[in-house]
């Protein structure tokens, strides 16, 4: 009888131990673990609550997630944060899917708590119709489309009716395709909807967070939900007429235009003694330069659909320019000349164009200017042609590249103008020769500034 009643107790033991594995490994299909990811710094005091906050919540779920951090100012956490679309620390990421910012609390610990609870929740007990959402580009300009697509699928074993509703940001207009969707999913289908928007040309710059699309099913008699994944997407600056012709006014005042310019005026006040003369020759050089720079920009709109991709070599090219421009400014206060001086050569043909004094020799020589002279100006100029590219129409686009090309002969028409009502160019020449070295400078640290922002997608 004894050994009856061990029998029994040895088989009740495996039944629940059997129980116990079969729970556990549903459990753990259900969910398993979840991996959450922690954006810091060590000088952030919010990430170090943001860290007490997780050690509670790995109090509470155990071995249920896992926690990464990564430090935003390492190559790898910066590389992460770039894929992730995260400018600000703290932040956090959970199962891939799920992005708390700190704007999302506010240094309100309560609420990153109850938001990082929901969002483990959601991981462990995935729901049984699986959404995620997709948007592209994610680097992208005010007045630009996008396309944003909505994946579903159907994990259960029976055909299920399924309503699927995406709420999207004031800054978007739909343009095609619809938000909303119900319809069934038979077992294992997988369906997309996608729907393209126009972002408002008004739309503010930065890193923007778009909220997960939601669906809700039944599941036999209970309605249930899910939320999809939310997306970071980056809004580049807002290029108008009046930031165009700012960059072209920035390109134009440098020492290599002010220098040609008083050169020019004082070859031909020696020859003619005709100030007007001087005029005419400088607004003729001047549309020289204009139309260079203006063909050269729709020549270059006509591959609009390749710059984009060029951000990375532009942003290099334009540092590289810009750390030239700093080292000259060094340069001129030790050796007291530029690197950018013309050589000898070409003082020779700009003295033989103004010399000779004519309409044809004007244009001729404000072309060669702009070719010789573009690392004075063109690092500026592919900046905003970039833009331009990517934010207008063609139309819209020649419009903008005419502000910017105004906004650099600007300078050249106010010193020429200058120099007819009486001011000396010996005078302009010497400002010149006075201030290069904090043009130099100061051109140089906004060239360095465009030249991050466009290798980083800022703009």
């Amino acid at each position: 009888m004894a050994g009856y009643e061990h029998k029994k107790i040895a088989a009740a033991v495996i039944i629940a131990a059997f129980l116990v594995a079969t729970l556990t490994a549903t459990a753990g299909a259900a969910g398993g673990q979840v991996r959450i990811i922690l954006f810091f710094d060590s000088d952030c005091s919010h990430c170090e609550a943001a860290e007490r906050v997780l050690d509670r919540i790995e109090g509470q779920f155990g071995d249920r997630i896992l926690i990464s951090e990564y430090d935003s100012n390492a190559a790898t956490g910066i590389q992460m944060m770039d894929g992730y679309g995260i400018v600000e620390v703290p932040s956090m990421v959970v199962q891939e899917r799920e992005i708390i910012l700190y704007s999302d609390y506010g240094n309100n610990l309560s609420k990153l708590e109850s938001l990082l609870v929901s969002s483990i929740n959601n991981a462990l007990y995935e729901p049984e119709i699986e959404v995620y959402k997709e948007i592209s580009p994610v680097k992208l300009n005010p007045g630009e489309n996008v396309t944003i697509t909505i994946s579903m699928a159907n994990k259960k074993d029976i055909t299920t009716d399924v309503i699927l509703i995406d709420s999207y940001p004031d800054f978007f207009s739909i343009i095609e395709g619809e938000t909303a969707w119900n319809g069934t999913l038979s077992p294992g289908e997988a369906r997309n909807i996608t729907y393209a928007a126009r972002v408002d040309p008004k739309a503010h710059s930065g890193n923007r967070k778009i909220e997960g699309a939601q669906i809700s099913y039944r599941s036999g008699d209970a309605e249930k939900s899910a939320v999809s994944n939310t997306v970071i997407i980056r809004i580049s600056v807002v290029l108008t007429l009046f930031t165009v012709f700012l960059a072209g006014l920035v390109a134009g005042a440098n020492p290599c235009l002010f220098a040609v310019v008083a050169f020019m005026a004082a070859m031909i006040l020696s020859n003619t003694e005709k100030k007007l003369e001087v005029m005419k020759f400088i607004v003729i050089f001047s549309f020289g330069i204009f139309l260079v720079y203006l063909l050269t920009g729709i020549g270059l709109l006509s591959f609009a659909s390749d710059l984009r991709s060029l951000n990375l070599v532009l942003g290099v090219i334009t540092i590289a320019l810009g750390i030239m421009h700093v080292y000259d400014y060094f340069y001129i206060k030790i050796k007291a000349k530029s690197l950018f001086e013309s050589s000898r050569f070409m003082k020779g043909v700009m003295e033989r164009m103004v010399k000779e004094n004519s309409i044809l020799s004007a244009l001729g020589l404000g072309a060669l200017f702009s070719l010789v002279k573009a690392p004075c100006v063109g690092a500026i100029y592919l900046t905003i042609l970039n833009l331009i590219a990517v934010q207008k129409a063609e139309l819209a686009g020649i419009v903008y590249l005419c502000m910017y090309n105004f906004g650099v002969i600007l300078p050249i028409l106010i010193i020429g103008t200058a120099i007819v009502v009486g001011l000396s160019p010996t005078k302009v020449d010497r400002f010149r020769k006075e201030k290069r070295a904090l043009i130099r400078l100061v051109t140089g640290i906004i060239l360095v500034v465009l030249g991050v922002f466009l290798t980083f997608g800022v703009i």
